[in-house]
């Protein structure tokens, strides 16, 4: 039997590497503001707190008009290439099939838009591997806040102390000690394990299949 009954997993940094296309949007949002690109490299601490966050750290700006055309200008290019270099990390798809073979319910909650979520998750795993996947829309929260993921728990029929988070940042860590459920965090993803470790992960994992093996024993 599985030792947790739901595992909930964040996307970008956790099962696919999007940083490539996120970085090319971004950088095509910065230009149409008259604004010099970042390296694609920066992004990967400018990413993790939704859309709007990644435009004030891009930008360098709280002014809301320059907020808001970003956001614009970013969601027209990322919506028709999300997954044009992006790709799953190695091991994540045979390490998902396994976890689903084995009867352990599966979601993804990712402060990313929801439809690009929704797309980047279709073309990389289909349809059945995850009973459900919620990227950030209006009306919706984004992490450390848990009211997403604890409404989706009631939905499942689980309690918190039946589940397990997975996730590449401290955000993922804190969304997990929020909602009161166990956290995990992975060494490939877009953050140090220094920083999962201070933010508290109950569990680092090396590797995809440290996952498989922590789970199903």
């Amino acid at each position: 039997m599985p030792k947790f009954k739901v595992v909930v997993f964040d996307l970008d940094g956790t099962l696919v590497n999007t940083l490539d296309d996120i970085a090319e949007a971004a950088n095509f949002a910065l230009a149409e503001n008259e604004l010099p690109p970042r390296l694609a490299s920066d992004y990967s601490k400018l990413v993790g707190n939704g859309i709007y966050k990644l435009a004030e750290r891009a930008t360098r700006s709280t002014k809301q008009p320059v907020i808001n055309k970003f956001v614009k200008d970013f969601l027209w290019y990322y919506d028709r290439n999300c997954t044009r270099s992006s790709k799953p990390y190695r091991w994540i798809p045979e390490m998902l099939e396994k976890l689903h073979a084995a009867g352990v319910r599966m979601f993804v909650v990712t402060n990313k838009p929801d439809e690009q979520a929704q797309k980047i998750i279709r073309n990389f795993f289909g349809t059945k591997i995850f009973e459900g996947v919620y990227g950030n829309k209006e009306g919706r929260k984004t992490k450390p806040d848990p009211d997403l993921v604890l409404w989706l728990l009631r939905r499942a029929g689980a309690s918190p102390a039946e589940s397990l988070f997975i996730g590449d940042s401290s955000v993922d860590i804190f969304t997990a000690i929020n909602a009161g459920m166990k956290s995990a965090g992975v060494a490939w993803g877009f953050r140090s394990v220094d920083e999962l470790r201070m933010a508290g992960a109950d569990y680092i994992f090396d590797k995809p299949d440290e996952i498989v093996s922590a789970l199903l024993g």
